[in-house]
């Protein structure tokens, strides 16, 4: 969706309007001057409060309750993708939206992102399809006192966003039948051709020269060759490199350490941290942040076929390391093992990994927030800051030494699980085994919020694209941009 930003709203600019107001006596004291006429009259008529919660349709008008101020920012994001959904339904192709003066202009930005994403659907599968179209544009009048003009980059931003999570849905809500790693090399590719950055996709062969043991573990149960995904954005004058890994598991059955078959539908979402690199890469390169960015994606199946890598298997890492195989269903670490080895090859300032990694992070977190996990207090203040400004939540997880006493092996240097307690942090003290020595490297376990299984505070089913917006403040912070 395109996102017109207005400092008036002209009676036709839309088919329906949508005003954000806070409880009071007259919830639309805050609204624009040249609406509040208008909302006033809608506030009436309809007997509106402004609860937190609280939707009312009158004269074309969607008034939407913020609750007492200021409203805090989730309650906003929340409300503001309810009443999209509202607004776009039934088929409509724009949409105006409008703020009172009690929201921030901070919010206002972390805001627009959702505006602009407003109108995804995924229908594909669909015979009938459904009545929602993709919208033409939403007009937006940020709050009083200030001027549109200052969100001009911003609004750029969202669109950005919009438009790198919008692929990131589609790949990641297709399902494996139509969606192998060499399926997913293509969506890449197009992606790449479509956006100007640059994509090296090594095959089969390729992979074993580079003694990729642990991709070729996973893989070696499956039909479906494994590719390794390198995508670059290099601008010609860089403020540092940085490196984004992404799990990118196109399905996973467990191997042959079997998943249970109630949440087994669910694993095609496991390669959502691959989706997000490149998401983030195509996001930076249409912004031309001139920062030198690297998305690595290590692809594949985990299947559980009669040449599948077994328990008690031992794999020979690409950095030497070799891995006892405890537990076929935490193969995601050991693909991600080796694309953090290959990473140095860049000579990164920092080093980034998203994966779907561990249901423990559910348990532990819920669908609220992604699990984050480094060694190093900068990086981790950086990335937490720049998720409470997106609404990209992230909290942190320790990393200490005592926990690599869980992955000790009779047989190999090390097993690929740690026991049932600590799951998560057992999964990040795996990797961090991997992690180039002197590079400031996090890891994020988005599993719990990388998709859901229905609307989750007014997300939509499937999945969410977490992570762009969020690695973009990230990037901006860290490089002064």
């Amino acid at each position: 969706m395109r996102v017109r930003l207005s400092d008036t709203l002209t009676p036709a600019a839309a088919a329906r309007c949508i005003a954000f107001l806070h409880e009071g006596r007259d919830p639309s004291a805050g609204a624009p001057a040249s609406l509040r006429g208008r909302i006033r009259a809608a506030v009436r008529a309809s007997g509106f409060r402004g609860k937190s919660g609280e939707i009312a349709e009158e004269g074309g008008w969607i008034l939407c309750g913020l609750g007492r101020d200021p409203a805090p920012a989730h309650r906003l994001r929340a409300t503001l993708r309810r009443a999209m959904k509202v607004a776009l339904r039934p088929s409509r192709r724009s949409v105006a939206v409008c703020f009172d003066e009690k929201v921030s202009a901070e919010a206002f930005r972390s805001l627009l992102p959702h505006i602009a994403l407003a109108d995804y659907a995924f229908d594909r599968y669909k015979s009938k399809k459904g009545e929602a179209v993709r919208a033409g544009q939403a007009t937006v009048i940020p709050p009083p006192g200030n001027k549109s003009r200052s969100f001009t980059q911003a609004a750029r931003e969202a669109e950005a966003i919009a438009a790198a999570v919008g692929w990131m849905r589609d790949v990641g809500n297709t399902p494996g039948n139509d969606l192998g790693p060499v399926e997913l090399s293509r969506a890449a590719r197009t992606l790449a051709a479509r956006g100007g950055f640059r994509l090296k996709v090594l095959d089969k062969r390729q992979i074993e020269k580079e003694q990729m043991g642990g991709l070729l573990g996973v893989n070696a149960g499956s039909a479906r060759p494994p590719v390794f995904l390198i995508g670059e954005h290099a601008p010609a004058r860089s403020r540092g490199t940085v490196v984004l890994v992404g799990k990118g598991i196109t399905f996973d059955s467990g191997g042959i350490s079997l998943k249970p078959a109630a949440s087994m539908g669910e694993m095609k979402y496991d390669m959502m941290g691959a989706a997000t690199v490149f998401g983030c890469l195509a996001a930076v390169r249409a912004l031309k942040l001139p920062v030198h960015l690297v998305a690595l994606a290590p692809v594949t199946e985990n299947m559980p076929g009669g040449s599948a890598t077994r328990p008690g298997d031992i794999l020979r890492m690409r950095s030497g390391k070799t891995v006892e195989v405890d537990n076929t269903d935490a193969e995601g670490r050991l693909v991600l093992a080796d694309a953090l080895s290959y990473a140095a090859r860049f000579r990164p300032d920092v080093i980034i990994d998203y994966a779907t990694l561990t249901g423990a992070v559910l348990v532990a977190l819920g669908h609220e927030c992604a699990g984050l996990m480094t060694d190093d207090d900068r990086l981790a203040e950086s990335l937490v800051a720049a998720g409470e400004t997106t609404g990209e939540r992230l909290w942190r997880l320790p990393l200490w030494d005592e926990y690599r006493e869980n992955f000790k092996s009779e047989w190999a240097d090390m097993r690929n699980t740690g026991g049932r307690t600590a799951g998560t942090i057992n999964a990040g003290v795996f990797l961090k085994e991997f992690a180039p020595e002197g590079v400031p490297w996090a890891h994020l376990d988005v599993a719990a919020v990388a998709h859901f299984e229905k609307e989750q505070n007014g997300w939509p089913a499937g999945a969410s694209g977490f992570g762009v917006a969020l690695t973009l403040e990230f990037l901006k912070r860290r490089f002064g941009v």
